[in-house]
C-alpha cells in the first residue's frame, strides 16, 4: 500500500486545511465564549487594582502638599494597617476572578443553554447526570467555591471601604479626593453586587458571569454526554417547557 509522505502535499492544499481549520475554530461558539471571558477579565484587572489600593490611587495631603506614596502607605501604624486590608482585599479579588473564570470555562465546555428543556434547579440536576459523575462534581465544586470567595471578597471590600475611607478623611486633599474615592469604591461595588446575583443561587442554577443578558447554563454540551437519557430515566421530550426555557436576571441597580 502507498503512503503519501507529508512533503507530497502540494502547498496550497496544506494552506487551505489550515485556513478552513481555522475558520472553524474562531466560528465554534465555545471558543468565542472563552476568548470573549478571557477579554473581560483583562479589562477587570483596572477596576480590581483601583478599587482594592485605595490609599494609593486617591489623592491625599500632608501638611500642605499632596502625599507622595511613602507618606500615603507608611506615615502612620494606621496606614501600615489600612494598606495591609489593601493588600488583602486585592488577593480576596484575585480569589474570586479565579474561581469565576475557572467556573466559567467549566461550563462553557461541558454545559449547553437550551431553549427547550426546563431550568429549574431538579431539572438541571437531571441533565448534570448524563455527564461522568467526576465532570459534574468538578462543576459544583467550582461554583460553591465561586461563591464563597465571593461572600469574601464583599467582606473584605467593605471593611477596606471603611477604613481607608477614615484614613483618607483625616488627610483630606480637595474635591478630586472624594471624587477619586466614590468613582474606585463604585467600580467594585457594581461588580460585586453582580457576582453576588450570579453566586447567591440553588445548587444547579448556573448564570453566565460574562455573558450580557446572563443566560442560565441549564442542560449538558451534547459533545460532553457520557450517560444516555433513558439510563437516567428522563425524557426530555416530555419535560420540554419552551415558555420556562431559560431565565434572565435583570442588570443590578446601584
Amino acid at each position: 500500500m502507498y503512503i503519501m509522505d507529508s512533503s507530497e502535499v502540494k502547498p496550497e492544499v496544506l494552506e487551505q486545511s489550515c485556513c478552513t481549520k481555522f475558520k472553524n475554530t474562531i466560528s465554534d461558539q465555545d471558543f468565542k465564549q472563552k476568548l470573549s471571558v478571557n477579554i473581560s477579565f483583562i479589562m477587570e484587572l483596572y477596576r480590581v487594582v483601583m478599587a482594592s489600593f485605595l490609599l494609593m490611587f486617591v489623592p491625599q495631603k500632608c501638611g500642605e502638599e499632596l502625599c507622595g506614596m511613602y507618606e500615603t502607605l507608611f506615615v502612620s501604624d494606621l496606614n501600615i494597617t489600612g494598606f495591609s486590608v489593601n493588600v488583602t482585599t486585592f488577593v480576596s479579588f484575585l480569589a474570586m476572578y479565579f474561581y469565576e473564570i475557572r467556573r466559567e470555562n467549566k461550563m462553557i465546555t461541558y454545559l449547553h443553554v437550551n431553549s427547550e428543556v426546563p431550568c429549574d434547579n431538579d431539572a438541571v440536576d437531571e441533565a448534570l447526570n448524563k455527564l461522568d459523575a467526576s465532570k459534574k462534581q468538578a462543576i459544583l465544586r467550582l461554583d460553591k467555591n465561586y461563591q464563597k470567595t465571593t461572600y469574601l471578597a464583599m467582606v473584605c471590600f467593605v471593611a477596606n471601604a471603611v477604613l481607608s475611607g477614615i484614613i483618607i478623611n483625616d488627610s483630606y486633599l480637595d474635591s478630586k479626593t472624594a471624587t477619586a474615592f466614590i468613582t474606585n469604591i463604585l467600580f467594585m461595588a457594581l461588580k460585586l453586587v453582580d457576582a453576588y446575583g450570579i453566586a447567591n443561587t440553588e445548587e444547579n442554577i448556573f448564570y453566565s458571569a460574562y455573558l450580557k443578558s446572563k443566560l442560565q447554563y441549564n442542560d449538558v454540551d451534547p459533545d460532553k454526554i457520557t450517560i444516555l437519557p433513558e439510563e437516567t430515566g428522563v425524557n426530555n421530550v416530555e419535560m420540554a417547557e419552551p415558555s420556562d426555557a431559560v431565565q434572565e436576571i435583570n442588570e443590578p441597580s446601584v
